[in-house]
């Protein structure tokens, strides 16, 4: 059961890939710099440091791994492209944040400890997004980021399913994916809904 939610998880995660690229291209989607260079640098070490928290599991490394790497193709594609939004201050703090944490995870060589550190970080990082669709710096689609909900709850049912799961193992899948990415689809969902007010 563990293997299912785990590839349902990856292969929405493909999805939203994809997805979020062509909105990229098409101009219909706006990636905050802060955001996603401090999501690539976190995602990247967090990635590392997971499989250490998950006991060493390839399977439950799938979708932070697809993530980490499309991640860089849209980061690169963004930065070539000139599509990212503007950085504000409280990108910078973001990014500072995320420096220390790598810093400390080469201090304390403690993958559970820096892990939970990068969850931190990871939520915050979605915070200039969320400011910028509400003061209109940005534009998203809410596509993108529902699927990426339903990927990690996929992920979040593997965990639960497979022996010996530990609650550390849970803190990547709960705050960045529900919380994170479920933050800037309930921004999308109710700025869509003023929108529709008369």
């Amino acid at each position: 059961m563990s293997e299912m939610f785990s590839a349902l998880s990856s292969l929405v995660m493909v999805a939203v890939v994809f997805i979020y690229f062509s909105q990229v291209v098409g101009n219909a989607s706006t990636p905050n710099p802060s955001t996603w260079i401090t999501c690539f640098a976190v995602m990247a070490m967090n990635t590392v440091t997971y499989y250490f928290v998950s006991q060493q599991s390839v399977r439950q490394i799938m979708t932070p791994l697809i993530i980490t790497c499309g991640m860089l193709i849209i980061l690169a594609f963004s930065l070539v492209k000139g599509k990212f939004g503007r950085v504000g201050v409280i990108d910078i703090l973001i990014f500072l944040l995320s420096v220390f944490v790598g810093i400390l995870w080469k201090i304390t060589k403690d993958p559970v400890i820096s892990n939970l550190f990068m969850q931190a970080i990871l939520l915050f990082s979605f915070v200039p997004t969320v400011v910028g669709l509400w003061k209109g710096r940005l534009k998203e689609k809410s596509l993108s980021w529902n699927l990426a909900v339903l990927s990690y709850c996929f992920l979040i049912a593997s965990i639960l399913s497979s022996p010996g799961w530990n609650w550390v193992q849970l803190a990547f899948p709960f705050f960045n994916g529900i919380i994170g990415n479920g933050s800037v689809a309930v921004t999308i969902f109710l700025m869509k809904k003023g929108e529709d007010l008369p």
